[in-house]
């Protein structure tokens, strides 16, 4: 009876953790979104920028347009 008992106990904190930590992270993002402001509106812009730019450089990279880089 012991093991299953912790068996239940083990099972139900894996169903739990995964709800637990979604919320807190949903938590923590918002409140790190409100102390930003509005400049949290610069993230996906940056974000995209950098895309571009790596995936520019990849591009160039199997091209073999790489100004001053030698592979």
């Amino acid at each position: 009876m012991g093991l299953g008992l912790i068996g239940a106990v083990v099972a139900a904190l894996c169903c739990i953790a995964v709800p637990l930590a979604l919320s807190a992270g949903g938590a923590g993002l918002a409140a790190f979104a409100a102390w930003l402001g509005y400049a949290w509106i610069a993230i996906p812009v940056l974000l995209a920028g950098l895309t571009v730019y790596l995936l520019w450089r990849r591009t160039a990279q199997w091209t073999g347009r790489t100004e001053g880089h030698h592979r």
